[in-house]
């Protein structure tokens, strides 16, 4: 069983609210109401990231703080809502729908390819470059340079400092080329937004193109291969899946319920608050856990179980709530189904070798694998 169930059910066991001794002490949320209420309440919970001496107190959504912020993530309205403002058009749900075909491409090509060669990895030969290709072409860079900025990162270890430093750097080259050179893609749109009437930085831009870049291929990856995972182990449910369309669509919400690759959030009390009948003080750290929340027994009966028909299993919280609710949410679960049910109808008979199964070494809250070797026959 993972750590993280045995904590927070710990802690649930004593309340919606509870208090954690690590990283320097802070408050952890697991009530699926109560999480929800934190993520809506920004002016409560702040979700900023001060570097300027301004707000000492507000440390972002890192347990401990992020190296570097993420601006987007990292700030409360109205300036988030400016800064999402400038993303949001590419991920209306009528724009996701067109990316269907370049999705389905990327897919066809990585099980063509590992039908060829009867072996393989789901992570690095099929996850990873569905979501990155996609991604790519969404965001407006070349996607033959995918891997420049995926597969050290993927599988490095504690430190990435110098794996995001060398992608940042080459984030900030293409933010100077669509600057001499705009078309119509998120880099562009980005690089002539204005926030706060003025146009953004390059660093502001990086930043928020790696959140995008970098976080999007975590988050997703994580949902393809812990779906197969499941599937490879329950060989009864493929035909279920292949058979009914609307059942594999709920299948992934209750793949993202249990198992969710963000695990949760971090918040800054900006005032003194009761909240779970916990005393909170200006200036606590407070995590909104995710994970936990989806696994509420009062919200999801049996909530250890994966149950492809749960009926209310999109209620999960694994793209997060409110303002800063995952803007890609829509383009993630379409990437998820497409893969998961192209694996089913055309490598049925797939065999993960559990044995060489491995997760990241540390990646925080992310939640997620390095290596997936299975066997196609």
């Amino acid at each position: 069983m993972d750590l993280w169930r045995a904590q927070t059910d710990a802690l649930r066991s004593r309340g919606p609210v509870g208090w954690s001794k690590k990283s320097g002490g802070h408050w952890v949320v697991v009530d699926h109401e109560y999480v929800r209420r934190a993520a809506l309440d920004w002016q409560t919970f702040s979700s900023l990231h001060d570097t300027s001496g301004e707000c000492l107190i507000a440390k972002g959504i890192g347990i401990p703080p992020l190296a570097f912020p993420l601006i987007l993530s990292e700030s409360d309205p109205p300036l988030q809502q400016e800064r999402r403002k400038i993303e949001q058009p590419f991920f209306h749900p009528s724009e996701v729908k067109r990316w269907e075909p370049v999705i389905q491409r990327h897919v066809a090509d990585a099980v063509e390819m590992l039908r060829g060669r009867g072996r393989g990895d789901l992570f690095s030969d099929l996850a990873m470059p569905v979501v990155a290709k996609t991604v790519f072409e969404l965001v407006g860079i070349d996607v033959d340079r995918w891997t420049q900025f995926t597969l050290s990162s993927a599988s490095a270890g504690a430190d990435l400092s110098g794996e995001i430093d060398r992608v940042h750097g080459m984030l900030g080259e293409v933010v100077a080329e669509r600057r001499r050179a705009p078309r119509s893609d998120i880099v562009s749109a980005l690089a002539r937004g204005e926030v706060g009437g003025r146009l953004m930085r390059d660093d502001e831009i990086v930043s928020m193109l790696s959140a995008l870049v970098l976080g999007g291929f975590d988050t997703t990856s994580g949902l393809i291969t812990c779906a197969l995972i499941w599937l490879d182990e329950h060989r009864a449910a493929h035909a279920q899946l292949r058979a009914d369309p609307a059942l594999l669509a709920n299948a992934m919400d209750e793949f993202l319920r249990v198992y969710p690759s963000s695990l949760g959030v971090g918040r800054t009390a900006m005032r003194d608050v009761e909240f779970g009948g916990c005393q909170i003080a200006r200036g606590d750290r407070v995590f909104l856990s995710w994970a936990a929340a989806n696994r509420d027994p009062k919200v999801f009966e049996a909530p250890h179980e994966v149950r492809l028909d749960r009926p209310n299993a999109a209620q999960n919280l694994s793209f997060g709530a409110g303002g800063h609710r995952c803007l890609g949410s829509g383009l993630a679960r379409l990437m998820g189904r497409a893969a998961v049910s192209a694996v089913l109808e055309h490598l049925p008979d797939y065999r993960i070798d559990h044995a060489g199964l491995q997760r990241y070494a540390s990646r925080g809250v992310v939640r997620g694998w390095v290596a997936v070797p299975a066997v196609m026959t």
